[in-house]
Formats: structure tokens, sequence, C-alpha cells
């Protein structure tokens, strides 16, 4: 059985509950739904009774508690195996679901999943990290440098002396481990700068300060496939519009955003396109990715600058493969990639037994 999970303890919490009933409605196969709510607690129930984010937020819902153990293929609930999971369809987006944290327990369930493994995980959620990737690539990436809470603690002059020598005005501010443009602000002097970083410090302890485009085209692309492999599929451009700075929450994720802020493909011309499609697999293979993964880039004339990885984007890019294929088929097409990563691993040795007996005490 597919278990899909969706929800979980993150603030993109609700955005993950749509992208969670989404796969549901388009599973290929029988689903269980299992949604983690706000507190962490665990929820398994037929798609049919997850009809809608509101029910599901306010736990109207006819669900068991369930959990998995290590080393067993199964949700329990009550101590009784309840469902044998065949493979986990990941819907989680933001901490504890798309970093590698979960990622992570279901690898000691031996519990297939997909997306990608936990290093690509991790990775791909820490903003500074992957840029980092992304430059060893030879990837372009804006100027840009990262504080922690701790450090900005002790000399919050610091952070203006690195937007004067490495960035300088506007800037923009983020909490490295962050979506959805939840805790980015804008700063184009001293004082928006100290604002902005007491905003992305509530949310996490490291944030990153980068350079800010001006009169730019935010540009996205996905990539399916798996990086060990080598078989990528980069889907078609996408240009959200509708910009003043930065596209914030409610630009992304209120009504229908599709028919409204979205442009596909993007029109910056064939010749950038095929440039950022290319970038899209490299960041992709960078990273070590496997599944689908949304790429986001800033391109400003020529340049093409590379700003983000989301390894397990908003309904997991289904939009961008439209003309190639249906939603079903793309769910089929990411377990069949959860299932032959998890195969290439279980042929790999485990287990080291020494050649010589050790000597008994």
């Amino acid at each position: 059985m597919i278990a899909v999970f969706f929800g979980g303890r993150s603030c993109e919490h609700d955005i993950s509950i749509i992208t969670g009933l989404q796969a549901m409605s388009a599973c290929p196969k029988k689903c269980v739904g299992v949604y983690i709510d706000g507190d962490g607690v665990w929820w398994a129930a037929d798609p049919a009774n997850f009809e809608s984010v509101n029910k599901v937020k306010n736990g109207k819902f006819d669900g068991k508690r369930v959990h998995i153990r290590p080393g067993q293929p199964y949700l329990y609930a009550k101590n009784k195996r309840a469902y044998k999971i065949d493979v986990a369809l990941l819907c989680m987006h933001g901490m504890l679901g798309e970093d590698g944290a979960l990622q992570g327990l279901l690898e000691m369930c031996g519990i297939p999943y997909t997306g990608s493994d936990i290093a690509a995980s991790a990775i791909g959620m820490d903003k500074m990290r992957s840029k980092s990737v992304f430059e060893r690539e030879g990837l372009k990436v804006l100027p840009h440098f990262s504080l922690t809470r701790e450090g900005y603690s002790h000399d919050a002059s610091s952070a203006l002396k690195y937007v004067n020598e490495i960035t300088g005005f506007p800037v923009i501010v983020k909490p490295c481990n962050l979506g959805s443009s939840i805790g980015i602000s804008m700063a184009s002097n001293q004082t928006e700068l100290f604002t902005a970083l007491r905003v992305a410090f509530e949310w996490d302890d490291r944030v990153i300060v980068e350079q800010a485009l001006t009169d730019f085209i935010e540009v996205n692309c996905a990539v399916l496939g798996d990086s060990i492999e080598g078989e990528l599929i980069s889907s078609e451009t996408e240009q959200p519009v509708g910009w003043k700075n930065f596209l914030t929450f409610s630009d992304k994720y209120a009504g229908d955003v599709k028919a409204t802020k979205h442009k596909i493909p993007a029109q910056i011309g064939d010749g950038l396109n095929e440039e950022v499609r290319d970038s899209a697999e490299r960041a992709f293979k960078a990273v070590g990715c496997s599944g689908v993964a949304r790429v986001d880039f800033l391109v400003k004339g020529k340049d093409i600058y590379i700003n983000e990885i989301n390894t397990i984007p908003g309904s997991l890019s289904s939009g961008l493969f439209a003309s190639d294929m249906k939603f079903s088929q793309l769910i089929q097409k990411l377990i069949d990639i959860a299932l032959k990563r998890k195969a290439r691993e279980d042929a790999l040795k485990r287990v080291y037994t020494p050649l010589i007996p050790l000597a008994s005490k």
C-alpha cells in the first residue's frame, strides 16, 4: 500500500496538506493518508476521509492514531499492525519532513520513500549549504553571507559590516531552513536590515543575507529522475508574475495561483530557457537529488543566478510536467524511482565479517 505523508510540524504545514490531498486524489494505486498534525501526532485514514484543508486542520476526519517502528514496514495503531507500507509518498514541506528527518526514520524502518535521500534533502533545505554546492558546480549565485543567532547577539554590527563589504544594499534576509517566503524580508538600509534580521531569527538559528536584484525575472524548472542513474527529465520553465520584490506566501498559495500567477514557458527566450533547464539538471545532480525537485532561478539580462532547490516542491511540481504526463503518471514515476533506489541500496553490503575471528577473552 502507498502511504501518503503530509502535514507536519512546520510553518509549511498548510501547504503540505494541499499537496497531500492533491496526491491522494491522483494516486494510481490504493493508498492511505498519513497526516502529521501540528503537535507531531500521526493519524492514518482512508483518503476519502480527508475532504478539505479546513477539515484536516480542525481534526474533523475519521482517523486512527498511528506510529511506525524501526525495522518494521508497518503503521501500528494501538500496538497492532494497521497498514503495511510498500512505499511512502512524501508530500511534506519544510522542517522535519523535507530536511532528511523523516527520510532517516523511514530508512530505519526499511520503507522505500519518494524524493531525495537524507543527505540531499538536508543540503537542499539549507540555503547556505546548497549555495556552496551550486558554486562548486560552477553555477552563478548572488553575493551572500550567513549569520548565526549567537554570533549576531554578540556583535550585531557585523551584519552591517558584511553588507558593506559583500552585498551592498538592498538585500534579502532569509531563514536558512525555511521556504514559502516565510520569514523573508527586504532591507534597503540599516534600520530595515536589523528589523529583517529580527524577523528571520524568529524562525531559524541561522539566516542568510544576499544581494537583492532589481528588474529581474524569476524562473522555475523542475527535474525528475535519479542523480545516480543519470536519466533526468527537465520540465517546462515557469515564470511567476505579479512581483513587487518577491512572491509572498499568499501570492504563491492563495486563490487560483496556476491561472493568474504563472506563465509557462517563461518569457525569456528559447536560448535562456534551455540554459535554465540545463542548469536545473546540473543543480539536481550536484545536490544528489532523486524523485522530483524544483530549482528556482533569477534571470537578469543574460545572467542566470540559481536561488534555491526544493526537494519536495508544492504539488510535486505536477503543473510543470502537465504537457508530458498526468499527475497520476508523475506519482507512478516517483514510486518507480523510489523502489529502484531501495533495491539498489538493499544490494549493498551492510554487515562486515572479519576474515580472522576476533580473539576470545
